[in-house]
């Protein structure tokens, strides 16, 4: 009789194959990174915190485990220090001396990233699942940081999709970027509207041609990082432009 276990992690979305008394299943795992830098799906702005601290990996039946990726500061659960283990209710998960509620955390971003009708609810004060209070494509919300998430789900439903819209017409794409950095004249700082790296690129011709094989790997992640940042500016700006609405409704009662 065979026992074992194998187990393949890819990101995001991944599978995990457990072979145990010649039974095989097979587990959706989802990975959620966790640590200081931006492009995180959870960012905790401590300098305790490395900017990539650690992962948690929750399965179909809803299990956690959390692994460290190396962080000088450590990962502690219930006061011991840990590279990885599976966690349960109650825990107490420590980024360094830094305490992470992690069910709360990971229970709204997984609401919100749900890609199935229904998704996108809520937190109370109390821990509570509110109703559904998100009205926009479930694809966009999955491309936001979580600070942005959180505010989405507090707007009234017009304000949600004037955000949408905004944010979906001046976003940027990959796919785009790669053609202006391979085709369209090395453009791909104009694009992302960083016109002075652009021009130091190009007077540089791409570092000789480093610069250039660099930003072929570093390219998904300065489009993420501009859209991050759109994103936050267009929520930033929403909230601005609809406070005096917000005044003169409190005027008026």
């Amino acid at each position: 009789m065979f026992v074992g276990a194998i187990l393949f992690f890819l990101p995001y979305n991944s599978l995990r194959l457990i072979i145990n008394n010649n039974q095989i299943n097979i587990k959706i795992m989802k990975t959620i990174s966790v640590g200081r830098d931006s492009s995180n799906d959870i960012v905790v702005d401590n300098k305790i915190v490395s900017r990539h601290h650690a992962h948690f990996t929750i399965n179909s039946q809803g299990q956690v485990a959390i692994k460290d990726l190396g962080s000088p500061n450590g990962t502690y659960v219930n006061d011991t220090k840990t590279t990885g283990c599976v966690l349960a209710p109650g825990d107490v998960v420590k980024l360094g001396n830094v305490v992470f509620d992690w069910q709360t955390n990971l229970q709204l971003l997984n609401q919100q990233i749900d890609t199935t009708p229904g998704a996108g609810e809520k937190l109370s004060e109390q821990g509570n699942i509110l109703p559904n209070s998100l009205h926009i494509s479930s694809l966009i919300v999955a491309e936001l940081p979580v600070l942005v998430r959180n505010e989405l789900v507090t707007l009234p439903a017009q304000w949600q999709q004037e955000f949408a819209e905004e944010y979906t017409r001046n976003k940027k794409s990959l796919g785009l970027a790669y053609l202006f950095l391979i085709i369209i004249f090395c453009a791909h700082y104009g694009y992302l509207k960083k016109w002075g790296l652009q021009i130091l690129f190009w007077v540089t011709a791409g570092g000789l041609g480093i610069w250039w094989l660099i930003d072929l790997f570093r390219l998904p992640g300065l489009v993420k990082n501009y859209n991050i940042d759109l994103a936050i500016h267009v929520m930033r700006n929403l909230k601005v432009a609809n406070r005096p609405v917000q005044n003169k409704t409190m005027m008026g009662d």
